[in-house]
């Protein structure tokens, strides 16, 4: 028989608790609180160290601060990623624009940026238009619009193994198109799972098709320009140098490379992850679809379809992307609920990814950076889309674009000629390349929600994602500027 005193049990932890606040076992610090301190003091010693040097202007100085702490905390995740946006527009407010006229901070030659300029970001274009694309989505899921055509999509393509791993990754790359990735996923997953247990267990089949769910998802991120951040803070930094690409030229542009990549794809997940037994059929869940299905389908087609007419009708993107905003709040078909459910983080990084650059641009320290790159056209763009694809393995692929952007678009500007890529491939290369860094299970969120499932390894994902990367690399290099020269004139 055990005998339990509950109160002095309970004061015991307590005393246990305070002692570490005692001095008597001081509690160890989170390993985040070390790296924000550790990238605190990296950023402010390179502060220092440049103002000694006298080589380059007081705002440029803070601008490279800023931009090193921002790489730091976004490499290292000591921050959420959309804290050191919000932290890259204060910073920028206080060190840049110093609204107080404080002594030593602003800009040394000229007048001080106004600080509404840092604010710009949070209206616009690129975010309005991310923001009716995340209500289009909800809509698309609150309705389970997405299972139905999934399911519908997938008995079309057969039993077959092969086929239904074509279907598969068909429908998930074209939802990730007009969707979050990571959203497109989650439903695949949900979808593909009854479709994996059909298949017996240690069939390297039913890896395969799990694996095609989030490089599909992946792949398909290049299509639009909303379907993934890159995509959008391409757009936008581009439209500030003045060069203007529609959303009908992106996906003329993307969908041929994100095809190819597909069917690479497709053929290299089948030829690893053959089936054992070739006799195996699998079948589809079937989901119906109501009359707010339909309603949401309709808004869905209106909405994709003056997307693609813009040069046509002369509403910008972002002004559609309103209309289905509009259709789906005013009749109650999304809620309050529904609309504080977004990704509003991810509006937020796409915020202090446009604000990183402006004040880049407005320091000159883009064009600093960029006077330490090669001159050689092709070696810059194949260093920049190795470089993307790289960091993105292991950052946020936004991150990694908010970096890498405004210095490419920079380099492009400065060296604008027949034997250099221009501002538009070298932007529109970043941001397809940092959609295709897949080689890790934390690589995307894709992949962490399909690792989750428990079934694969790290190797599944590395020995796919190095080969499809190593092939995208090429495409885009090799193929990109002549797409792209095909569909539009480039013209500022």
């Amino acid at each position: 028989m055990k005998i339990r005193f509950p109160r002095f049990t309970e004061e015991l932890k307590r005393l246990h608790h305070l002692e570490q606040y005692a001095g008597l076992k001081p509690p160890v610090l989170p390993r985040q609180v070390l790296l924000f301190l550790m990238a605190v003091l990296v950023s402010t010693g390179v502060v220092l160290l440049l103002f000694q040097q006298d080589a380059m202007t007081r705002e440029a100085v803070y601008m490279a601060g800023i931009f090193i702490l921002a790489a730091l905390l976004w490499v290292t995740e000591a921050l959420p990623l959309f804290a050191t946006a919000i932290l890259i527009i204060v910073l920028e407010i206080i060190l840049l624009a110093n609204p107080g006229q404080w002594s030593g901070l602003g800009f040394a030659q000229g007048n001080s940026p106004d600080y509404t300029v840092f604010l710009a970001p949070l209206s616009d274009p690129v975010i309005v238009l991310f923001f009716g694309g995340f209500l289009l989505a909800q809509a698309v899921l609150k309705e389970g619009v997405d299972k139905a055509l999934a399911g519908l999509i997938l008995r079309l393509f057969g039993g077959k193994p092969l086929r239904v791993m074509l279907g598969l990754m068909l429908i998930t790359a074209v939802f990730s198109m007009w969707m979050s990735n990571t959203a497109t996923t989650a439903m695949m997953i949900t979808l593909v799972i009854p479709i994996v247990e059909q298949i017996p267990k240690g069939d390297p089949l039913g890896k395969g098709l799990l694996l095609a769910v989030p490089f599909a998802a992946n792949i398909g991120g290049m299509g639009t320009p909303i379907a993934s951040p890159p995509n959008a803070v391409a757009v936008s930094f581009l439209q500030q140098a003045g060069y203007g690409v529609s959303f009908l030229q992106w996906v003329l542009i993307a969908v041929p490379l994100m095809a190819g990549l597909l069917l690479f794809s497709w053929l290299l997940l089948y030829a690893v992850y053959r089936p054992k037994d070739k006799s195996i059929r699998l079948k589809p869940m079937p989901h119906a679809i109501d009359t707010r299905g339909w309603y949401v389908i309709f808004v869905f087609f209106i909405t994709v379809l003056l997307w693609l007419t813009d040069r046509v009708h002369g509403l910008s993107t972002a002004v559609v992307a309103l209309f289905p905003a509009v259709a789906f709040t005013a009749t109650g078909l999304l809620t309050r609920s529904d609309v504080n459910s977004l990704e509003w983080h991810i509006l937020i990084l796409i915020m202090g990814g446009i604000a990183l650059g402006q004040g880049m641009q407005m320091t000159g320290l883009d064009d600093i950076l960029v006077s330490f790159i090669p001159t050689q056209g092709n070696l810059v763009l194949a260093i920049l889309v190795i470089t993307t694809i790289l960091l993105s393995t292991f950052i946020s692929n936004t991150a990694a674009a908010n970096l890498l952007l405004p210095i490419g678009i920079a380099f492009a500007l400065d060296h604008l000629g027949s034997d250099n890529p221009g501002p538009v491939q070298l932007a529109i290369s970043i941001a397809l390349a940092a959609s295709l860094a897949m080689a890790l299970p934390i690589s995307t969120p894709p992949n962490t929600i399909a690792y989750s499932k428990g079934s694969l390894k790290t190797s599944d994902f590395t020995r796919i994602g190095i080969l499809v990367g190593a092939t995208a690399v090429g495409m885009i290099i090799l193929l990109g500027n002549t797409i792209i020269s095909f569909w539009i004139t480039i013209t500022p």
